[in-house]
């Protein structure tokens, strides 16, 4: 396949900066109209070189045979949101486009992304949400220096918004770094850092060695207390993008840091739980991820059933988009699984790339050459090239069920 973007230091700097500005309970949270869709899954992908590039929502029939092409099967997203920092729930699209001031809900119909209703919003960038029921989504993120949150009833699109009392920042630090949300039995967990816009010294931009996790009591979006821990930066990267924690079947909340988020270099990417019932991390327990990788970090983690979850891990390093693999690690234990025989992943570093079904996990991977879901089965340990996306597709920047 194509490389989509070679970066330069700068574009780099500008699109990383974009990205660090800006969980799923049972109940039904009312009706909800059906998007009309063909297929049980989708995929956004992305053709051209920057800055001239467009993004499609394509229908992905099988996950495990066939080919995906745009070929009278993609509804062009460009111009009604950004990119790949879209949330999709149920078959309905969501994305908050900072850069025009809407907040939108949309869904695929005959080939084309529709528009059910957008609504002026201009309260934050963001980064980071969570599903409290299935028809109210929680976004964070920040604006005028200042963590903030919007609560969406996604039924109507109806908005309210408010300003969080985060930690106050340390001197020389002029913004958050808005990192992984969970909601869990009432509480919203929410980690966060702090961060510098003073790109003059890029890449040496300044790091503050610590990060915070904010406990919020939902619907009032008080903070009732802070996490906080010194061992590693940036809890849990963009979600928007792809997520970095999970709560597992015993109520227990975990998250992977991803310190080259915002810049750090040196910190490792670290695995954390918070257990079910507590307010603090578990204090028997801190997962050094890196130090089985290489150093290497974890862009992204899914949890895939029996304690055990996949990461998308990262080149050691300071670039960006690299070449990232996937590993299995044991999060219960706290353990290093293997790295999985999979072709180099060529994708950038913002991607949502696995679907859990029935016990196993759909791997999207941009290769060198042919790209391929690919099917891993933790039970027998075996992997399995399954659909294949053809037709000068540059990236596969998300791999979605929607139904």
């Amino acid at each position: 396949m194509s490389k989509l973007i070679s970066f330069s230091a700068k574009a780099a700097t500008i699109m990383l900066l974009a990205f660090t500005l800006n969980s799923c309970s049972d109940d039904t949270g009312g009706e909800k109209p059906e998007p009309v869709e063909e297929g049980k899954y989708s995929a956004v992908l992305c053709v051209g070189s920057w800055p001239n590039t467009a993004y499609y929502i394509a229908d992905v029939p099988s996950l495990t045979e066939g080919t995906i092409s745009l070929q009278g099967n993609g509804a062009e997203m460009t111009g009604k949101v950004y990119a790949q920092d879209v949330i999709q729930k149920d078959g309905f699209y969501y994305h908050a486009n900072f850069g025009s001031g809407r907040l939108g809900k949309y869904h695929v119909e005959n080939g084309a992304l529709l528009v059910d209703k957008e609504v002026p919003f201009t309260h934050l960038n963001w980064s980071s949400y969570a599903w409290v029921d299935n028809q109210t989504l929680v976004i964070f993120g920040t604006g005028e220096s200042e963590g903030r949150y919007a609560i969406i009833k996604v039924a109507d699109m109806s908005v309210t918004t408010g300003k969080l009392n985060l930690e106050a920042r340390p001197a020389g630090f002029d913004d958050y770094n808005i990192g992984f949300a969970e909601y869990r039995d009432g509480k919203l967990f929410l980690g966060y850092g702090f961060a510098s816009t003073d790109f003059t010294k890029y890449p040496d931009m300044a790091v503050y060695q610590k990060f915070n996790v904010a406990v919020i009591n939902y619907p009032a979006m008080s903070i009732e207390s802070t996490i906080s821990d010194i061992r590693t930066t940036s809890p849990g990267g963009s979600p928007v993008y792809a997520p970095g924690s999970f709560i597992d079947e015993n109520n227990d909340l975990y998250f992977i840091s991803d310190p080259v988020l915002n810049y750090d270099y040196k910190s490792p990417s670290s695995v954390y739980r918070i257990k079910s019932g507590s307010t603090q991390l578990d204090p028997t327990y801190y997962f050094d991820f890196s130090s089985k990788v290489n150093n290497e970090m974890g862009a992204a983690m899914w949890y895939i059933g029996n304690g055990k979850a996949i990461v998308r891990t990262r080149v050691a390093g300071q670039s960006i988009d690299t070449d990232h693999s996937f590993s299995v690690i044991n999060v219960k234990t706290g353990s290093f699984i293997k790295k999985l025989a999979l072709p180099a992943d060529k994708g950038e570093r913002m991607v949502q790339a696995v679907i859990v079904e029935d016990g196993k996990a759909y791997i999207a991977v941009n290769a060198a050459d042919k790209d391929y879901i690919w099917e891993y089965d933790p039970a027998t340990d075996k992997l399995t090239h399954g659909a294949e996306f053809v037709g000068g597709i540059d990236y596969i920047l998300r791999l979605e069920k929607t139904k």
